[in-house]
């Protein structure tokens, strides 16, 4: 089933919120991402290390699902801050084993672009990004690797100006009338 979501992906600290609200002012559909929506509406003011992981990535799916249906059946192009390519990967990286459903879902679907942010030359840390740089190179990685294995195609965007990768990004989309 062809999906006219644009994916916006890349490890902890690459930008991808920032080309993603850059998008949004420019008027274009949003999917928030989901680990933040689930952050903060069940574990507000905890951090990732106090999260049970297999949980926190179950409810993750559950939300994407949701957010992914939704705009299906709405139609359009939307573009996704995270997609499901970045949930496998989380559940490989935490030793979680991916559910079968999980995997299953996210490979019945071919999307417009899958789009890999390099890192930014800077890192900040948060409740949800507790990573060191070489975790943050490691999670990359498997991100890449997760979306390969779903049958993604995949584009890298290089570090430049979030106007720049945003332009970027709307140039090589793939999707028609941007």
């Amino acid at each position: 089933m062809l999906a006219n979501i644009v994916f916006i992906s890349g490890g902890p600290g690459t930008g991808k919120t920032a080309v993603i609200n850059s998008l949004s002012k420019r008027g274009y559909e949003i999917l928030p991402e989901a680990a933040r929506e689930i952050a903060e509406e069940k574990f507000s003011g905890k951090s990732i290390i106090e999260i049970d992981r297999k949980f926190f990535q179950d409810e993750i799916f559950r939300l994407q699902k949701i957010l992914f249906d939704d705009s299906v059946r709405r139609g359009g192009i939307f573009f996704s801050d995270r997609g499901f390519g970045d949930t496998i990967a989380y559940y490989k990286i935490n030793h979680l084993g991916v559910p079968k459903n999980v995997f299953e879902y996210a490979k019945k679907f071919n999307y417009a672009r899958v789009f890999i942010l390099e890192p930014l030359n800077f890192y900040k840390n948060d409740l949800l990004r507790q990573e060191s740089k070489e975790e943050q190179e490691k999670i990359q990685a498997e991100i890449v690797r997760a979306y390969k294995e779903l049958g993604n195609g995949i584009v890298g965007v290089p570090f430049m100006s979030v106007e720049k990768r945003t332009e970027f990004v709307l140039k090589n989309s793939g999707v028609p009338n941007l």
